[in-house]
C-alpha cells in the first residue's frame, strides 16, 4: 500500500450487509435471474445487429416496424461553409455523386476516456421483430469519494465542496478516473484493494494538493460498491468509497485554498472545489440538504454519503432500541418483585409505597418554576 510519510494508508474494507436481508435483494438471486433470462434479452452493437440478426431495418416509426433511429447528424464542409446534414441528406448527396458506399449510421463517437456507442437492446433470438436502438455511454471507471468524520462528541460530519460545471454551481465531492485504460481493455472495474493511492490522490483535491499529510489523516477506507446511473445505457461503473478522516486535522484546512489559487483555477476554468472552501455538514444539515428541492446537487456524488448516513443512523436506532428493551426488562423485573413484596409484607409494602409517592411529590416540587415556589 502507498505510504504517506512514515504512515501507511489503511487497508480498504468492503461494506457488508448486517442483519436481515430480503430474500430477493441479493446478488445470488440476481445471478439466478441472469441465468433464466440469458439470450432472451441481449444487447448487441448496431453493426452486429444489422449484419446478422436484423429483423427490422433502421427507420423512424419504431415498434415492430423498424428500430426508430436514423437521427444522426453530421457536420460537413461544403464550398468552404460548415453545414449540418442528417443521415438521409448526406446519403442522398453521396448517391448523387455516384458513390457506391452506402452510409448506414454512426457506430460510436468519443475520446480516450468516454465513448457513446450505438447499440440494439432487448434482442430476443427467437423473435426477429425484437430489439430497439439506443445509445450507450462508456467511460473509464470513476472513483467517487465520501469524506466523513466523527467529532469528539461522536457526531457524524460529511464534507463537500462547491463545483462549477456546465455553467451551474453545485454541491459536489471529489472524484476522478480510476483507470483511463478501461475502455481499451474492456475492463469494467479496477483493482479495488489496490486503489489506496488513487483514493489519497483524489482526497487531496478536496483540501488542496499543498495541504499534504498534515490535513489528510485518513483513518479508514470502505469500498461501498460499483453502481451505475442506469445500466440500460451507461455501461461504465463508478466505484464508491467512504473515507473516514480525523475531524480535528481535516477541519484545520477548511479554507486551505488561497484566494490566489482560487483565482487561478477560475481563470483556467478548472472545477475542483472552485469556492476553495470545504462544507462541513452534520447529520441534520445533510438531511435538510437532501430535502431541499432548490439546491443544485449531483446525486451520484451523494450516493456514498447516503449509504454512510443510513448505516450510521441504523446503528444508532439499533442501540437506542436495545436500551429501551433493557429498561423494559428491568421495569418488568421490578414489577414482579414488588408484586411478591406486596403479597408477603402488605404493611411494609404500604409504607414503602407511601415513601415513594412522597419522594416523587417532593421531586416534582423541586423542579417547579421560580414563580411556583414563591
Amino acid at each position: 500500500m502507498t505510504e504517506i510519510g512514515a504512515d501507511v494508508l489503511p487497508a480498504i474494507e468492503h461494506s457488508k450487509p448486517v442483519g436481515e436481508q430480503h430474500e430477493l435483494a441479493n446478488q445470488g438471486a440476481l445471478d439466478k435471474v441472469n441465468e433464466m433470462m440469458a439470450g432472451k434479452l441481449d444487447i448487441v452493437p448496431l453493426a452486429k445487429y444489422m449484419e446478422g440478426i436484423a429483423g427490422k431495418p433502421r427507420g423512424t416509426l419504431g415498434g415492430s416496424v423498424d428500430l426508430n433511429s436514423h437521427f444522426e447528424e453530421f457536420i460537413v464542409r461544403e464550398d468552404g461553409n460548415l453545414k449540418v446534414l442528417s443521415l438521409a441528406e448526406l446519403q442522398d448527396q453521396l448517391a448523387g455523386q455516384g458513390v457506391t458506399t452506402e452510409l448506414l449510421g454512426v457506430a460510436s463517437i468519443g475520446n480516450s476516456n468516454q465513448k457513446v456507442t450505438a447499440m440494439v437492446q432487448g434482442v430476443n433470438s427467437d423473435n426477429i421483430q425484437s430489439g430497439f436502438e439506443r445509445p450507450t455511454v462508456a467511460e473509464g471507471p470513476h472513483m467517487i469519494l465520501a469524506p466523513y468524520a466523527t467529532d469528539r462528541e461522536g457526531k457524524l460530519h460529511f464534507f463537500r465542496t462547491i463545483q462549477y460545471r456546465t455553467g451551474e454551481a453545485s454541491v459536489d465531492t471529489p472524484r476522478g478516473f480510476a483507470d483511463a485504460r478501461a475502455l481499451e481493455s474492456g475492463q469494467q472495474m479496477y483493482d479495488v484493494d489496490g486503489a489506496g493511492a488513487r483514493v489519497e490522490g483524489n482526497m487531496k483535491r478536496i483540501i488542496g494538493e499543498e495541504a499534504g499529510k498534515k490535513l489528510l489523516d485518513i483513518k479508514r477506507i470502505v469500498y461501498l460498491g460499483a453502481p451505475r446511473v442506469n445500466a440500460s445505457f451507461v455501461t461504465s461503473k463508478s466505484a464508491l468509497f467512504g473515507v473516514e478522516v480525523d475531524y480535528e486535522s481535516f477541519t484545520q484546512g477548511n479554507n486551505v485554498i488561497s484566494e490566489e489559487e482560487f483565482q487561478r483555477r477560475k481563470d483556467q476554468f478548472q472545477h475542483e472545489g472552485l469556492m476553495g472552501v470545504v462544507l462541513d455538514m452534520n447529520v441534520d444539515q445533510y438531511a435538510n440538504y437532501k430535502r431541499d428541492s432548490e439546491v443544485s446537487r449531483d446525486m451520484a456524488a451523494d450516493a456514498p454519503s447516503d449509504i454512510i448516513a443510513i448505516d450510521w443512523l441504523s446503528n444508532r436506532l439499533q442501540a437506542a432500541n436495545q436500551v429501551i428493551t433493557e429498561r423494559q426488562n428491568t421495569l418488568k423485573t421490578f414489577t414482579e418483585v414488588f408484586k411478591e413484596f406486596k403479597k408477603a409484607e402488605p404493611e411494609a409494602y404500604k409504607k414503602a409505597w407511601q415513601k415513594v409517592t412522597s419522594d416523587l411529590h417532593m421531586s416534582a416540587s423541586d423542579e417547579s418554576t421560580p414563580s411556583e415556589t414563591k
